[in-house]
């Protein structure tokens, strides 16, 4: 990567998305970026063998769909490519991401991730304003603010791991639960609770603000049980839903968590202005 980018990028791209290639890529060029494509494996092509060394047949969430094992098996050739090279950080992008002109300014220079922060999750998920329980933070180079989660928020679009978070990820090898979930989401994953992810906000990617949808959703997530499968699987998910309560609880009570409204927003510094 070049001298004045600290940062990998890497952009998981199915073969047959050129044109998602071209439009993400030439974002990245625009802004003087170094990067480097994935090929993203097609849950339509792709038999069950093919997840085996990265993925689980189900978790917490149900029964793993071909569409989120495809998905979760790509980031995982991305983690690889990652931990072959001597950066530190890695920013990892789905194709069908945009991100915000002031990208940049957080990839030229790693000292704002601070010892201890391994994860960090760019997206800002669907539209509109969303709110997560996020505990106290600081501002970053770009104006941004950098908080810790203590609550869910999904999408795995755009964020970054350390060398220690990808090589942990890499070596499990048993993903039970879509690729956000599996970083994002505490209430069903050890690896979000080990890593404790952190979140900028407001964000500075999106997919739904402009219709970028992935080629996976028709596929399915996880599957759909019926009759007292799905209650017992909505019980399931109910449980999950509480079981950090206690924990939030206290980082409302100690360490100064709030729920706090999320927005994506182009560039930051430039609406304050």
């Amino acid at each position: 990567m070049d001298m004045s980018q600290n940062i990998n990028i890497y952009v998981i791209n199915l073969d047959k998305r050129i044109d998602r290639l071209e439009r993400l890529g030439g974002q990245l060029d625009d802004m003087g970026l170094k990067w480097q494509r994935i090929s993203a494996i097609d849950a339509t092509k792709a038999t069950p063998d093919a997840f085996e060394h990265a993925t689980g047949l189900a978790g917490p969430l149900g029964k793993m769909g071909m569409g989120d094992r495809a998905c979760a098996t790509s980031h995982n050739k991305a983690w690889r490519a990652f931990l072959e090279s001597d950066a530190t950080f890695g920013l990892f992008l789905e194709d069908d991401v945009y991100l915000s002109s002031d990208t940049p300014k957080l990839l030229t220079d790693d000292t704002w991730i601070k010892p201890g922060i391994d994860v960090v999750k760019l997206e800002k998920y669907d539209k509109g304003v969303s709110k997560v329980l996020l505990g106290q933070g600081f501002t970053l180079p770009n104006g941004r603010t950098l908080r810790p989660m203590y609550s869910r928020h999904a999408g795995g679009a755009a964020y970054i791991l350390s060398r220690k978070a990808a090589a942990a990820a890499v070596q499990r090898r048993n993903i039970c639960v879509p690729v956000d979930h599996y970083w994002f989401n505490a209430n069903v994953s050890s690896m979000a609770r080990r890593f404790k992810p952190h979140l900028i906000n407001p964000g500075m990617a999106t997919q739904r603000e402009f219709g970028f949808n992935s080629d996976m959703a028709f596929i399915g997530r996880s599957e759909r049980p019926k009759g007292w499968r799905m209650k017992w699987r909505r019980a399931k998910r109910g449980f999950y839903e509480i079981s950090r309560l206690p924990q939030q609880l206290l980082a409302m009570a100690f360490l100064g968590a709030r729920v706090t409204p999320i927005e994506w927003i182009e560039n930051f510094q430039e609406k304050e202005e």
